[in-house]
This record gives C-alpha cells, structure tokens and sequence, in this order.
C-alpha cells in the first residue's frame, strides 16, 4: 500500500494565474510560502522559507481567482505530482508541484489583510473550507 499526501498553511507568494483549456478545464497555478522559525545554538531566530508550486483545477481554480491574492493565507491538503517537460534545446526538465484536493480559506493575508480580496460570508465562522465536486457551480451559493 502507498499513500500521497501533503498538508500546507502558507501565504500566497503571487496572485493566482488562470489558464482557460480547450475542454472548458480551468486551472489556477500559484505559489505558496510555509515559514518555520527555528533558534539556532547561539540562541538566535532563523526563519527558513520553503516555496511550493501549487495546482488547482476547475471549481477550485474558479473560487482561487475569485478570493485567493498575493499574501492570502491557506490551509491546503494535496498530493505530490512530478511535472516533466522538454526545454528549447530537448534536455528533459522536472518540478514537483502540489495537486489540491481541498483548501481552507484561512482569513486575510500575511499584512492584515491589506491588499488582500474580501472574504466570503463565513457564517460566524473564521475560516472556509472548499472542497468542491464535479457537479459544484460558481455562483452566488458558494459552499461556505
């Protein structure tokens, strides 16, 4: 038995970038910034920041351009795809990116939420969860 998965919170390093496909496919690509502050021996703080590429598809791409902005903060559960590709001169070329399978909207970005998109009605909740089906549309009844 094998098992892929990946759990990230992280900010937005950019705003979402939509591709609209032939096959009416949307898909929303960004990349996410988790920070880990570590005290080294000397008793100083480091924070060392890991970058992710992240993927998003349909629904969920639709909901991340609508509400997901540079420094948004989100709580992502995935798995690991290699991506591989052949570059200008043919040398095969590869990065790891994440394939979101839900999210979390988790409230405002790394400034305040300055800058950032408004958030969705919550309901007296504090953050949203997305986990959109196929047969999930985009319109005024979104599923938070």
């Amino acid at each position: 038995m094998s098992y892929n998965k990946i759990i990230l919170i992280g900010n937005l390093g950019r705003d979402p970038e939509m591709r609209h496909l032939d096959n009416q496919k949307v898909v929303a690509t960004f990349s996410l910034a988790t920070n880990e502050t570590t005290t080294d021996k000397n008793g100083e703080k480091r924070t060392e920041t890991e970058w992710f590429n992240i993927e998003m598809w349909d629904n969920q791409a639709k909901i991340a351009e609508r509400y997901l902005k540079k420094g948004s903060q989100v709580y992502i559960e995935g798995k690991l795809k290699t991506e591989t590709w052949k570059d200008k001169e043919g040398i095969e070329k590869s990065r790891l990116k994440v394939r979101v399978q839900n999210f979390t909207l988790l409230g405002g970005t790394k400034n305040n939420n300055e800058g950032g998109a408004p958030m969705p009605p919550s309901n007296g909740s504090t953050t949203n969860t997305v986990t959109p089906t196929q047969n999930d549309s985009l319109s005024d009844d979104l599923p938070f």
